[in-house]
Parts: C-alpha cells; structure tokens; sequence
C-alpha cells in the first residue's frame, strides 16, 4: 500500500542522472542565464507512470531535496517510458545544487546518480540568483 497518497504532501525517493542538451547550450550561449536557459534547466522529467503514481501533473512545479540542498524546478514528462524511481535533468546550476562534492576517491562527483526526496510544491522555481549567493 502508498502510504504516501494519505499524506498531504508526501516525498518520493528518486534517483535522478545529468545530462548534456544541444537546446540548453544553445540557450545558455545566446543569453547566460535568461528565460531560455532557465526553461531547459529548471525541470525534473520523469515518467508518466512515476508522475502518475506520486500525483504530479505536468506543469506542476516540484521540490528536490537531499543533504546538499533543495531546489524547485518543473516537473516534466519523459518522451519514453523509462525504469520507475529514475528522473532526468540537464546538467546545470540547479542539477549541480544537489550533487555532493564527495567523490569517493575517484576525483569526479556523482553526476549520475543523484538520490534526493521529491514533492509536489506551490513555490516559485528557484532563481539562478538563490543558487549562486554565498551562504
């Protein structure tokens, strides 16, 4: 049984991987951190058996979390059915919020097996100028 669907706002592990967009680049040469850019970064894509079984509808925006940090991005379908529990971004400022600098002896960070909390989320995607300031 989903105990999750009880909750108001319940939290899904996912395991999310990084990849390189020909759509992004092309953004992020044209205007660095513009509207464009930010269209192709800020999101989440995940199956539409996962999207349907956590509740989340396209469009809906959707927080991240794990112990490096949290961010909200839109949630977006995948073009294939892909394995339940996997989700895809784009390699970018708010991908990288959630990559642990741990490298485990290899010398390059997990790039491509993020594990963090999902939920559905009211706020506002989160702002390149949030990702970049100091703390």
């Amino acid at each position: 049984m989903d105990v999750g669907k009880f909750l108001k706002n319940p939290e899904y592990d996912i395991r999310i991987t990084t990849y390189r967009d020909v759509f992004q680049m092309a953004a992020l040469e044209h205007d660095r951190w513009g509207d464009e850019y930010m269209k192709h970064s800020a999101a989440v894509f995940m199956s539409k058996l996962d999207m349907k079984k956590m509740g989340f509808k396209k469009g809906e925006r959707v927080k991240l979390s794990n112990a490096q940090g949290s961010i909200v991005v839109d949630v977006r379908e995948t073009k294939r059915d892909e394995p339940g529990g996997i989700a895809f971004m784009v390699n970018s400022l708010w991908s990288n919020a959630l990559v642990s600098g741990d490298t485990g002896g290899k010398g390059i960070p997990e790039f491509k097996d993020i594990r963090a909390k999902v939920s559905l989320s009211k706020d506002e995607v989160t702002t390149v100028e949030k990702l970049v300031s100091v703390k």
